[in-house]
């Protein structure tokens, strides 16, 4: 158990918080497992949260001599982790039949932001069935490039001829179907992996009131404009005919992207707040979920000049356990939070 100071020089922690479980080494690794209380009560230790942890890791190929470390030269890196997301039990989806709505050669602009909207339908239908697993395909390469992916549910009174080109979002020479497709069904973004539904919860499609067509809106990211660049980047949706208890939808909270968002300037912080009222809850549940929705996960999104973000939730003016929060937020590691139990919220 060491720490640094300002100069970056190790020290020895004179409280030890860290407890060897196990060690072992072979030809060609060196495995430490260790334990440690999430709060220490040790001004120099970091208190584990729920909240993005920032994991840093360096090694060399001599073990410690008696003058202390050895240099680790490029040997090091970061990763960023949530340590507290419970893992989700992986249900072997190999078997299962899926469907891809991927975007076909698309030229990205030498611009800083682009978002590019392309309309898919969807294959499955005359039945339903429940998607159980949502993985990005993301081009080898663009990891940086493709920062998030929204799924929308447009019209059904659409036809085909939608299908066959993609258009800028937002813009003002796009089609006008794109304006048909307001709810989103599913978000992913920069950093996360795959999302597997709970057992007993699907994305519900093929029935006449699920989406038929679905506009996929892609942001791309490219702060060093480069020329040239063509994506093929989208979703994998996984799907099976063994339906479950209960539908999963989105609802969606927080501060409406718009130009009168504005951060004060030379502000060393500040907070933004939006509000999803018991009036817009009570229109959006009170006639068809009476009983209230459960929450099972929770996506944190913002861009660059987010620092932190936490989701409260009031009942009867009387604020609950919050529903998630990272007070460590990082723009390139968005990832779902499962909650550990399911929370109702009421009309």
């Amino acid at each position: 158990d060491y720490f640094t100071d300002e100069n970056r020089v190790l020290k020895k922690d004179p409280q030890q918080d860290y407890h060897l479980e196990y060690a072992m080494e072979n030809s060609t690794h060196t495995i430490l497992a260790f334990s440690r209380e999430l709060h220490t009560c040790d001004t120099n230790d970091k208190s584990i949260t729920e909240s993005t942890v920032r994991v840093i890791w360096a090694y060399h190929h001599k073990d410690m001599g008696e003058a202390g470390q050895n240099y680790h030269g490029s040997n090091r890196g970061t990763k960023s982790l949530r340590l507290l997301n419970p893992e989700r039990e992986e249900v072997s989806s190999a078997s299962l039949p899926y469907f891809d709505l991927t975007n076909k050669d698309v030229p990205v602009p030498d611009k800083d932001t682009t978002y590019w909207c392309q309309m898919f339908k969807i294959p499955v239908q005359h039945e339903k069935h429940h998607v159980t697993r949502v993985e990005p395909l993301i081009q080898k390469g663009h990891e940086n490039l493709v920062h998030h992916i929204l799924l929308y549910q447009c019209s059904s009174n659409l036809n085909d001829s939608v299908l066959d080109y993609g258009h800028e979002c937002y813009h003002p020479n796009m089609p006008d179907s794109f304006l048909t497709c307001e709810t989103v069904i599913f978000a992913w973004a920069i950093g996360g992996e795959g999302f597997t539904y709970p057992p007993h919860v699907g994305l519900s499609i093929g029935t006449a009131a699920d989406p038929q067509f679905v506009l996929m809106e892609v942001h791309y990211d490219n702060p060093s404009f480069t020329e040239g660049l063509i994506d093929n980047s989208g979703l994998r949706l996984i799907y099976t005919p063994v339906l479950r208890k209960y539908d999963a939808g989105v609802i969606e909270a927080g501060l409406w992207v718009s130009l009168f968002h504005n951060i004060p300037p030379g502000m060393p912080e500040f907070v933004s707040e939006g509000h999803c009222t018991l009036e817009c809850l009570e229109e959006a549940l009170g006639a068809e979920r009476p009983a209230g929705i459960q929450v099972f996960a929770v996506l944190l999104h913002a861009h660059l000049a987010g620092r932190a973000i936490r989701m409260r939730h009031f009942r009867n003016g009387e604020e609950q356990e919050l529903l998630a929060y990272d007070d460590e937020f990082d723009f390139n590691f968005q990832e779902f939070q499962y909650l550990k139990e399911e929370r109702t919220i009421l009309p």
